[in-house]
């Protein structure tokens, strides 16, 4: 579709990605001249009516929605038989991207990006509408960190739908709610959940429930208790793993009961000291009053208002002041102020002075190690981030903040990112499937097919994998080649070849038979010394192996035409050409003439597969036949001249 407008209005500029439903590209509205994306259906949906039927509300569910945290729906039609629905172009990452860059997201950033998730679903909510496919993958963040919610493609209304009845399953395995797994009709709470299984993975870098297929990833879903997230990152607050664990509660009465609970919850670890970035008019959040903002009131008097005319009044007899002294006290204390303004000025510096020092450079450090270094040199570290590597150990340091040798105060905070270690995955156990599936499989565990080769296998069916390497079960980094081997069915079975020579083509025959084998190609040939009608040659050799029911042909020696002087003087000769075929590094070449001399070899030499070689060959005599051998099998055959 790249380069076609669509409604005569939308110029596709490229595709962005594809989802079960449609494929979105990012165009250009010539009348507005401005970028959008534009989600078009599959064409194998377009004569179905339910899928175009589900479409189009989508397309009415989204374009109700006006929310910052949410994309913007502007326009909807059909070009031809293509149904599309025009949105906002947002510029960013997945947060599925964002969290594979990263490993995991540090808590704050986590919290911030789910509660504007939180945000936006409770502005769907109070629409009626549940989104039912929260993933990463469904939410883009911009450069800023700012948080927009997509493809409410299988959104529904919670007033009214005909279209998804119960026991219809739609969503995303690994995010399903378990009442969405079971098949059961979701509400708000669904979302909770998925919420939470969002949270999960921004704060340890892997969804609650992995397994070898949907079906046991769902069960999962429905009856095994979640590990908790500080098992996998022990620097998450206890405080928020309560959060996600409340958020993923299999009962939906237990878990928060609405968006808005769940980001308050939140909040102490987004914002912490109430420092919003994001702040929304329509949510409404309730706060405690603040007593600085209450209006100016006028209290009452503690005491009676007569009280004051019962005041007794004492009058002292004025004393005379001594100006001499007076003037000497002020003096001394001028002098002392002055004195004490001079110290102050003198060592504030000296108290207010910190002393700086360089950062170490901690990179390939272990914590253990970085923790010397760093008091060795007078600064302290902060709580580490950690995130999956592949290039380095587990427990050793990635990167620091501030940088190396960087100059800071004496004490400050330095920040390190440390390793995980690669991620890992067990390798899926492949016998028994074909190809395209065993490389489904491997793409879903997110490992990198290897070299594929072919082997007889008495068990695995013909091209079915026959075994793999590395084995199944065994813990491995992503991105690890798994090599395939693929079955050729059970071995075939290989016979020797005996010596047929001197034998007449009548007792080989008869010996063929009992041996497994057939009868080939028979040639006569004049050779000296030899008796007419005997076998002076075969191919295969003797005690070659071969496969049963394999051809042998035979050469057969015949009288020796009467000859005369002239052909001992008669020259002939012919241009052999020969390209060498596909094999092993460096094949035997053989070229044998039979002429009015007899048989002998013409040329013997060793080349390598692809290889052009051509001999002009001399002989004498009326005819002379051309025999090439290539590792020891026949070649080519001819006589020249023909005829």
């Amino acid at each position: 579709m790249i380069g076609e407008v669509l409604g005569k209005r939308y110029k596709i500029l490229s595709k962005l990605g594809s989802g079960g439903m449609a494929e979105v590209y990012k165009a250009h509205c010539l009348i507005l001249n401005r970028t959008v994306a534009i989600k078009v259906l599959r064409p194998q949906f377009t004569s179905n009516e339910e899928f175009v039927e589900r479409f189009r509300r989508e397309a009415q569910a989204a374009a109700s929605l006006s929310h910052p945290n949410i994309v913007s729906i502007y326009d909807v039609g059909k070009d031809g038989e293509r149904y599309y629905i025009v949105m906002e172009y947002v510029s960013g990452m997945s947060l599925k991207d964002a969290i594979r860059k990263s490993g995991h997201l540090s808590t704050q950033r986590a919290a911030r990006i789910s509660w504007q998730i939180l945000a936006a679903l409770q502005h769907a909510h109070e629409n009626g509408i549940v989104h039912r496919d929260i993933k990463p993958h469904n939410v883009m963040v911009t450069s800023d960190d700012r948080v927009k919610v997509t493809d409410f493609g299988i959104a529904r209304a919670l007033s009214a739908s005909t279209l998804t009845e119960t026991g219809t399953i739609i969503g995303t395995v690994n995010y399903f709610s378990p009442e969405q797994a079971r098949g059961e009709a979701v509400e708000a709470q669904s979302d909770i959940y998925s919420s939470g299984v969002v949270l999960y993975e921004m704060l340890t870098g892997t969804v609650p429930f992995r397994g070898e297929s949907p079906i046991s990833i769902a069960l999962q879903h429905l009856q095994t208790t979640v590990v908790p997230p500080t098992e996998l990152n022990p620097t998450i607050p206890q405080g928020l793993e309560r959060v996600v664990l409340k958020a993923l509660e299999k009962n939906p009465s237990r878990r928060y009961q609405d968006a808005r609970h769940m980001m308050r919850a939140l909040e102490p670890y987004a914002f912490p000291g109430n420092d919003y970035d994001v702040i929304y008019d329509d949510l409404n959040v309730d706060s405690e009053p603040d007593l600085a903002d209450l209006p100016t009131q006028v209290l009452p008097s503690p005491t009676d208002p007569g009280a004051d005319m019962e005041e007794t009044l004492v009058r002292r007899k004025p004393q005379k002041k001594n100006p001499r002294r007076a003037v000497f006290v002020t003096l001394f204390l001028v002098l002392a102020l002055l004195a004490l303004t001079a110290g102050v000025v003198i060592m504030l510096p000296k108290w207010l002075y910190v002393e700086e020092v360089r950062v170490p450079d901690f990179a390939g450090k272990t914590l253990e190690e970085a923790a010397i270094l760093a008091d060795k040199a007078h600064v302290r570290l902060d709580t580490p981030d950690r995130r999956h590597d592949d290039a380095v150990p587990p427990n050793y340091v990635i990167s620091q903040r501030p940088a190396a040798y960087e100059k800071v105060k004496m004490n400050s905070k330095v920040t390190l990112v440390v390793s995980l270690g690669k991620e890992t995955v067990e390798v899926p156990d492949l016998k028994g499937m074909d190809l395209r599936q065993a490389l489904l499989e491997l793409e879903r565990l997110e490992l990198k097919p290897g070299a594929q080769s072919r082997d007889y296998s008495d068990e695995v069916e013909v091209n079915q994998v026959a075994s793999q390497s590395p084995v199944a079960g065994v813990q491995v980094g992503k991105g690890t080649p798994v090599e395939i081997v693929l079955s050729d069915g059970p071995a075939p079975l290989l016979v020797a070849v005996q010596d047929f020579s001197g034998m007449s083509i009548e007792e080989a025959e008869s010996l063929l038979a009992p041996s497994g084998l057939v009868k080939g190609r028979v040639t006569d040939e004049v050779r000296e010394g030899v008796k007419p009608g005997t076998i002076v040659s075969q191919s295969p050799q003797p005690g070659q192996l071969v496969v049963l029911g394999s051809a042998v042909d035979f050469v057969v020696g015949k009288a020796q035409e009467s000859s005369s002087l002239l052909d001992a003087i008669t020259p002939i000769s012919s241009l052999v050409t020969i390209v060498v075929p596909p094999g092993t590094d460096s094949q035997e070449v053989k070229i044998r003439i039979n002429d009015y001399y007899g048989e002998r070899d013409f040329y013997v030499g060793m080349h390598t597969p692809g290889e052009r070689i051509e001999k002009q060959i001399n002989a004498w005599g009326r005819k002379m036949r051309i025999r090439v051998y290539i590792g020891g099998v026949l070649y080519r055959d001819e006589v020249v001249p023909k005829g």
